[in-house]
């Protein structure tokens, strides 16, 4: 055999063992940016804030193990989706925003709160339509920290417990 043929072999075994590999862990993703404004009590006024938000939800896709050998395999629709949620605040009247908070949790469907700040701390807004609902009387329980990153646990009007991961706290302004 010569070089060539060699060089040829080896790198279709290795395109067939990547493709093969690649199909045994498949997932989807789907990317929605929405913009809500809310309004936040500051003492003596209340705040009109913006917010845009980018929710990323990744599935993991899951085929049925009794069509593994078929084209056409039926999905499994048990996996937990992991949702990402990117929240950047405009804190005041310029176009910049001003703080941005990403964290991260697994749902069936993805809930409709986000987190906003107010003098360091961590609020949980609700979605209303074009605008944003702060829970003014709700405290998150904090489950445990860890290299500057928090688990939190916010239990939804439904009485769901939804566990979620601060990966990221960080005001724009002083970077």
């Amino acid at each position: 055999m010569n070089i060539k043929k060699i060089t040829l072999s080896l790198t279709t075994i290795c395109l067939i063992a990547g493709v093969s590999l690649a199909q045994d862990k498949s997932s989807e993703s789907l990317e929605i940016t929405t913009v809500k404004t809310y309004k936040i009590n500051m003492g003596d006024e209340r705040e009109m804030r913006t917010v845009e938000v980018n929710t990323n939800i990744n599935s993991e896709l899951m085929m049925k193990d009794s069509d593994k050998d078929n084209v056409n395999q039926a999905r499994v629709l048990d996996s937990m989706p992991k949702i990402t949620k990117t929240v950047k605040i405009d804190n005041d009247k310029d176009d910049a925003f001003d703080e941005k908070i990403v964290f991260t949790y697994n749902s069936n469907t993805p809930e409709d709160f986000v987190l906003v700040s107010k003098d360091k701390n961590l609020l949980v807004a609700i979605d209303k339509g074009e605008n944003l609902e702060i829970i003014e009387d709700m405290t998150l329980k904090s489950k445990n920290e860890a290299n500057n990153k928090s688990t939190y646990i916010f239990t939804d009007e439904n009485g769901k417990e939804i566990e979620f991961l601060v990966e990221e706290h960080t005001n724009m302004t002083n970077q």
